[in-house]
């Protein structure tokens, strides 16, 4: 049996993950993301998610990434980069909201491991999207898979990038 954390993290996490994704969707706008040119691709699942790992601090055993509801988006032309960028963001805001709260370190290993795991699903899945011999990933997604398509998204991204330094 898994040793039960609580506190005020498992608290927010569980009863207000809009938080922590308005914090992360923030963090990503400031950085050229979550426009119509170039949608967010974990933006569907952060709250669940976040919620998950809520529960994985009260001692709810698994993986909060494999009870997770949502969408997932995978972008070829974005690949597994797209991805570490926005779970890095989240990883932040999820750090900062521990600190904040007085977290402790069982509850930093706890939010640490889910985020590894989910991290490493998506990269997985979005290698199987390129190459389906790929390696399956190790703790499943447990919500909806989506490939974007994004015809011209480099020359838009490019564009969002170069107008952001003007400024």
């Amino acid at each position: 049996m898994r040793k039960v954390v609580g506190g005020a993290v498992a608290r927010v996490f569980l009863q207000q993950p809009d938080r922590i994704a308005a914090a992360w969707r923030r963090v990503r706008q400031a950085h050229g993301g979550g426009t119509p040119e170039i949608p967010l691709l974990i933006d569907a699942l952060v709250e669940p998610f976040v919620r998950e790992v809520g529960q994985a601090l009260l001692g709810t055993p698994g993986s909060p990434w494999t009870r997770t509801r949502g969408l997932l988006r995978l972008s070829p032309s974005r690949g597994a980069r797209g991805l570490y960028d926005e779970f890095a963001a989240l990883r932040r805001c999820m750090t900062d909201a521990l600190e904040v709260l007085g977290g402790g370190s069982e509850e930093r290993r706890i939010i640490s491991s889910a985020l590894d795991d989910a991290v490493d699903s998506a990269v997985a899945l979005s290698q199987q999207l390129q190459d389906p011999s790929a390696e399956p990933p190790l703790f499943p997604f447990g919500g909806v898979v989506v490939e974007l398509y994004e015809p011209g998204l480099m020359t838009k991204m490019a564009s969002v990038a170069g107008s952001a330094a003007l400024h």
